[in-house]
């Protein structure tokens, strides 16, 4: 027999949202709005995904959540019509015809304090089992989860963060109020989940197209979002990584950066800054992982698509500062270099080689040859409209750079060498044919990034772009280029690699 908790798991394995009835959708396709169970929406992303990150925490029963708690449990039925819902950011998205869309990461941009209070009178209902309201303590907790998310480490981690505390100032509200203990132990915990809520969804891959001009990806799109929900937001310095390490960041880590440009500033903090010319921090750091000077290559798929690993890497590695002096010197002049890459090729190529896709797949698409695609019922339905044909297009080669940056820098980690005796590092390619070089390097990865969407990923593109696969994208055309352009493989970067652990 499925129990409840085991429902809830497999809810957040699949990585889906179900609408309880029809959908509606946006004309432009930017938008969906709909009902959903609780159940759909308990554990929902929130913090450093790909497609955003909301930094509000739940804060606790103050005023307003405390109305919203009252509400649930007086009408928990009719809760859908007195509040107005969730917002939540979703990437690669792909909507099915039975009322659902899966998505690749999720960002609850606005109502987490809502979702909380929920979630909290759930575990609460798990944890008394029936018995008095205050009959759990912070071990009981602990076993609790132990026991039934364990063997789902997201789960597990995300439940654990969550302050005890927060429970108990639920119990002891409950147990002071008469009458909400009533609709409190009252509850059937499964009818309980099935009640509705509303939601509203931001697709960002479609958001995306409009703001080709101003450079943002997924996760800065969503994080705009969240943070304009949130602007009252209740965050401590700490709880970002860059704010708490800002100091020792610029001193051991982006000197040379800072030097080298000086009219950039780095965004320790997603929106912080309000200028152009800048750049954050994740931009510089993780490019430096995809090398692997810092950890072993089985972890450099994995962790180069991700926030938190990386944010985690770079913080033991200035706790070991003194050990990994020698690295940590070669680090900061790295990121100089690798960002000078970014600017210099890989974003003119990059939206060259777009045009020149859109280009050839919407003559593919007119001549009948993208039968074996999955946007073919797309392109038929467009019915010989061009501009509609085009635009189908333009979504299917768009491209995220931080998907294609770190497979970019993996493929070259050979390529670097000690310039000069003053320390200074570049690469062996000489300055007349690096234009070149990186041109059809570049081409090859993207290319192939293309037609693997194209073709179906076999699951989310934010798991295939962690995989072992998709950084052998390139591998042929390197080889290629390697013997016309003389380029000689040096070992510089293992040389000076410092294992974090």
């Amino acid at each position: 027999m499925v129990t409840i908790i085991d429902e809830l798991k497999k809810i957040n394995k699949r990585k889906k949202i179900v609408f309880c009835d029809k959908s509606y959708t946006s004309i432009d396709g930017k938008t969906i709005m709909g009902e959903v169970t609780f159940k759909e929406i308990l554990f929902l992303d929130y913090r450093d995904t790909e497609a955003g990150s909301n930094p509000r925490e739940y804060y606790g029963l103050k005023k307003t959540n405390e109305v919203i708690l009252k509400s649930i449990l007086e009408h928990p039925d009719m809760f859908r019509f007195l509040h107005s819902g969730i917002i939540v950011s979703l990437s690669d998205t792909v909507v099915s015809n039975d009322n659902a869309i899966s998505y690749g990461d999720c960002c609850l941009t606005n109502g987490n304090q809502t979702r909380f209070i929920i979630l909290l009178l759930t575990l609460l209902k798990f944890l008394v089992n029936g018995k008095g309201v205050k009959d759990h303590d912070k071990e009981k907790y602990a076993n609790f989860i132990k026991k039934h998310f364990r063997d789902n480490a997201k789960l597990f981690t995300f439940l654990e963060g969550i302050k005890y505390a927060k429970i108990t100032e639920l119990s002891n509200f409950l147990s002071g109020n008469g009458k909400y203990l009533k609709d409190f132990e009252e509850i059937n915990i499964r009818d309980f989940l099935n009640n509705k809520i509303r939601i509203q969804i931001n697709i960002l891959d479609e958001i995306s197209e409009d703001l080709e001009g101003e450079k943002l990806d997924d996760y800065s799109i969503g994080s705009l979002i969240a943070e304009a929900n949130n602007d009252t937001q209740n965050v401590k310095v700490d709880d970002i990584f860059g704010n708490k390490y800002k100091k020792e960041l610029e001193t051991y880590i982006f000197n040379e950066f800072l030097d080298s440009y000086k009219n950039t500033k780095i965004e320790y903090r997603m929106g912080e800054i309000s200028d152009k010319d800048k750049v954050h921090i994740l931009t510089l750091l993780r490019p430096v992982v995809a090398l692997g000077i810092l950890t072993k290559e089985k972890d450099i798929y994995e962790y180069t698509n991700q926030r938190a690993p990386v944010y985690k890497l770079f913080e033991k590695l200035l706790r070991v500062k003194d050990k990994a002096k020698n690295t940590i010197g070669v680090v900061s002049k790295l990121i100089p270099l690798l960002y000078s890459i970014r600017i210099d090729c890989v974003i003119k190529q990059l939206e060259l080689q777009k045009r020149n896709l859109v280009r050839e797949y919407k003559f593919k698409a007119v001549s009948g040859e993208l039968t074996d695609t999955i946007i073919d019922k797309e392109i038929l339905l467009a019915k010989g409209d061009e501009k509609q044909i085009e635009k189908i297009i333009k979504k299917n080669v768009n491209y995220n750079i931080e998907h294609i940056i770190p497979v970019l820098v993996f493929r070259i980690r050979k390529l670097f060498k000690e310039a000069d005796p003053s320390g200074k590092i570049g690469l062996v390619i000489s300055d007349k044919d690096t234009n070149n070089f990186f041109k059809g390097l570049i081409e090859a990865i993207y290319r192939g990034y293309v037609e693997w969407r194209l073709k179906g990923l076999p699951s989310s593109l934010t798991t295939v772009v962690r995989s072992n696969e998709f950084y052998q994208k390139g591998e042929e055309a390197y080889i290629a280029l390697k013997s016309p352009y003389n380029l000689n493989e040096t070992d510089f970067i293992d040389k000076n690699k410092f294992i974090v652990t």
